[in-house]
């Protein structure tokens, strides 16, 4: 084992001890270092730093990020329609709401149960709230009436996942992701799903809030202390650095079959924390396996 990967693991026995707040965990292989990467100073972390600094990780502190999409998608929605009549397609980054709450996260991508034939959304764990979830499309600010189903199983530390059920008829499963700000490729077509397996390759994220967009990956053992009173800790994430923002929880994570194929992508996961980490969808598989709950990638089959 490396001298980086030895001090990786003490850097994360120390995160588990001193649980640290908002701040992600990983190995940069550009840099050939750990990073310690902070969101914000005004949070006193100074324990879990200085107990982490005989391991020599590199310490970087977020700049606020600006994000000039978010007022350009403002434009409304192509997708006009009437919920009591039509059935209406919904894909991976369009937007969920939860009817009860009001709170609003990402489709992921749809997932077929094996055993049952039944059809579901994988979305970000932590967007769970009980109540039943609609359609939300982009640029919305009110619902859409169009029911999908309550989420009947999350996970929310450790790892972070959801799964809604698909209750209603008026709504059609897909194997898309949403892309409507581009004038060419509206929608792309999954035609798989994979977790990243290399650093600084390019990887892009679909979410009701930024939409579409994209960056490199910066580690792929990521660890990400969320919650400002501590919270749970979440483990083996994406680290990448792509714009994101409340709302996009939840949403595609996904990378272009090649540069030449703009329109065929393989799905790495769901948006999990903004900053930015992604939850792969292996993971996801596995632990749904380990719990009884067999599922697989929809793909139109």
């Amino acid at each position: 084992m490396s001298q980086i990967q030895l001090n990786f693991n003490e850097i994360s026995l120390l995160a588990e001890k001193f649980v640290p707040k908002l701040l992600f965990i990983y190995t940069d292989m550009e840099i050939n270092n750990n990073v310690i990467y902070i969101f914000y100073k005004n949070i006193n972390n100074s324990e879990f730093i200085n107990a982490a600094k005989p391991f020599n990780p590199t310490i970087i502190y977020d700049e606020d990020q600006k994000n000039p999409s978010v007022s350009q998608n403002l434009a409304q929605s192509r997708r006009d329609f009437d919920s009591r009549s039509l059935e209406v397609k919904v894909l991976g980054g369009d937007g969920l709401l939860n009817e009860d709450t009001g709170s609003h996260c990402s489709v992921g991508f749809w997932a077929k149960s094996i055993a049952l034939n039944a059809f579901s959304i994988v979305t970000a764990g932590h967007c769970y709230k009980s109540g039943e979830y609609s359609y939300y499309q982009w640029s919305s600010t009110s619902s859409s009436g169009l029911l999908i189903g309550p989420m009947i199983y999350s996970l929310n530390d450790h790892y972070d996942f959801g799964i809604i059920s698909l209750d209603y008829d008026n709504v059609v499963p897909t194997f898309s992701i949403r892309n409507d700000d581009d004038k060419e490729f509206k929608e792309l077509i999954i035609t798989g799903g994979a977790p990243v397996s290399s650093h600084n390759v390019h990887i892009c994220k679909s979410g009701y809030t930024t939409h579409l967009t994209c960056g490199h990956v910066s580690g792929l053992n990521g660890i990400a202390l969320r919650n400002p009173e501590g919270g749970g800790i979440l483990y083996d994430l994406i680290i990448t650095g792509f714009v994101s923002y409340y709302g996009d929880s939840g949403g595609s994570a996904f990378s272009f079959v090649s540069p030449q194929d703009l329109y065929s992508v393989f799905v790495n996961g769901i948006f999990s924390v903004i900053g930015a980490a992604i939850q792969p969808i292996d993971k996801i598989f596995k632990e749904l396996d380990k719990r009884g709950r067999h599922y697989e990638l929809y793909l139109g089959k």
